[in-house]
C-alpha cells in the first residue's frame, strides 16, 4: 500500500512537472493578413514611383532624339558684282571696295585694276594687264560749282585734245541708276584705235569726272561702271 502511494505520488509530481513545461512553451506569432497590408501597399507605392521616376526621363529623352537638330547657320554674304560690255559681249565679275588716299571717296572696282594716286586732286585707276588703259578720277564737293559748270569745263578740255568730239547720251543709264543726278560725257578717236572719254556725273554731295583712255581691247564701259560706283 505504501508503495502504491508512492508511485501515484511520483506519477503526479511528473505529471505537474510536464504541465509546466508545456504552460512555458512560446508559440511563433502568428503574421495576419491585416498585418501584411500596409507592407504590401508601401511595396507598391514604391515599385509606381520609382517606375514614374524612371519613366518619365526615358520619354522626355525620346522626344529630344526625334527632334530634329537644331542647326544656326551664318548668312553667306554674297561677293558684289558689276556687268559691263565689251568686245560684243556681256561680261560680270566681282569687285573689290578701294578709298582714295587723296580725296574722301570710295569706289569699287574689278580684281585686275589698282586705284592710285596720280597728283593733288586727281586719282588713277589703272587696268594691271596693260597700264596704257586706264580712268583719271577728280572728285570735288558742291560748294561754288554747279553741273553745268563741271559739263562744260569737260567739254572745253576736249575740244582742245581734238577737233572731233561726240557728246554721248546716258538717258538708259541715268533710268537705271537713279542713285546719280545728272550724267554727261564727250568721246574722240585717235588714231583710230586709242580712244579718250571724258564723264561728268553728279551726285548728292559731289561731283565727279572720269577722263577714260581705252584702246581696242574696248573697256570704256568697264570703267564707266566702276566710275559710277563713286561715293
Amino acid at each position: 500500500m505504501k508503495k502504491t502511494i508512492t508511485t501515484m505520488s511520483a506519477l503526479l509530481l511528473l505529471s505537474a512537472t510536464l504541465a509546466a513545461c508545456n504552460t512555458d512553451t512560446t508559440e511563433p506569432a502568428t503574421t495576419t493578413a491585416a498585418d501584411e497590408k500596409p507592407q504590401t501597399e508601401q511595396t507598391e507605392a514604391n515599385t509606381e514611383l520609382n517606375t514614374e521616376q524612371t519613366t518619365e526621363p526615358t520619354t522626355e529623352q525620346a522626344n529630344k532624339t526625334n527632334e530634329p537638330a537644331q542647326t544656326t547657320e551664318e548668312p553667306t554674304e554674297q561677293a558684289a558684282t558689276l556687268t559691263y560690255s565689251s568686245l560684243g559681249k556681256t561680261v560680270s565679275d566681282t569687285v573689290t571696295t578701294s578709298t582714295s588716299k587723296e580725296m574722301n571717296y570710295t569706289i569699287a572696282h574689278f580684281d585686275n585694276f589698282t586705284l592710285q594716286a596720280e597728283e593733288p586732286g586727281v586719282d588713277q585707276l589703272i587696268f594691271n594687264n596693260d597700264d596704257q588703259l586706264s580712268m583719271q578720277i577728280n572728285v570735288i564737293t558742291k560748294e561754288d560749282v554747279t553741273f553745268d559748270d563741271v559739263k562744260a569745263s569737260a567739254a572745253e578740255t576736249m575740244a582742245v585734245i581734238s577737233a572731233d568730239i561726240t557728246e554721248l547720251d546716258f538717258a538708259s543709264v541715268l533710268e537705271q541708276r537713279t542713285d546719280i543726278i545728272n550724267l554727261a560725257g564727250y568721246e574722240t578717236v585717235l588714231e583710230e584705235t586709242d580712244k579718250v572719254v571724258k564723264i561728268v556725273f553728279e551726285r548728292d554731295n559731289m561731283f565727279v569726272t572720269l577722263t577714260i583712255y581705252d584702246t581696242a581691247a574696248d573697256l570704256q564701259d568697264a570703267f564707266l561702271q566702276m566710275g559710277l560706283t563713286i561715293q
